[in-house]
């Protein structure tokens, strides 16, 4: 069986973040909680939940979307398994990262520790870079985070254009900080 390579899933995940932030997608309608089994997390005023397009990787369970934050997403990932570590899926984020800004990105803020209200521990950290769009440079800022949780290792990675990126951190810092 055909096994995806990381190159071919950065690539994919850009697609994805790209056609997310830059195209207009069906929006379900609005609801204040983000659920997948065990995991949690409430939704700051103006998020959505956004269908998950049918052809994706297996690990994306959720996207979301700021309707007061234009060309702004959220995309949340989980891995399972013993071959994860934190260590682990930071490089896959930092590999779609890369992927978005293929010209370079610069690292914001350094990782930094978060106790959610439901007990768990998330590491956050925020990048800057250009998108690699068709046209004109679009330059993007990119909230990370990771936080082991009993259905897996879970990877929020936001994307919004650079003059909304402390709306969006202040949002994803919301949403972590819920995480239960």
């Amino acid at each position: 069986m055909f096994k995806r390579s990381w190159v071919s899933r950065a690539t994919w995940l850009n697609i994805c973040v790209l056609g997310l932030i830059g195209l207009a997608t069906p929006v379900l309608a609005q609801e204040n909680v983000f659920d997948y089994r065990d995991f949690s997390l409430t939704l700051p005023q103006g998020w959505v939940k956004q269908d998950i397009p049918k052809r994706s990787d297996k690990e994306l369970i959720g996207s979301l979307k700021s309707q007061e934050i234009p060309g702004t997403s959220i995309l949340i990932l989980c891995y399972k398994g013993g071959g994860y570590n934190h260590g682990s899926v930071r490089v896959i984020g930092l590999k779609t990262i890369a992927s978005v800004f293929p010209k370079g990105q610069e690292m914001l803020k350094r990782q930094t520790k978060v106790k959610t209200d439901g007990g768990l521990v998330a590491i956050v950290e925020l990048w800057r870079g250009v998108a690699d769009t068709s046209g004109p440079a679009v330059f993007l800022q990119a909230p990370m985070g990771i936080i082991e949780t009993k259905v897996g290792w879970i990877l929020m990675l936001g994307f919004t254009p650079d003059p909304t990126g402390a709306q969006l951190e202040e949002a994803f810092l919301k949403m972590i900080q819920s995480a239960k």
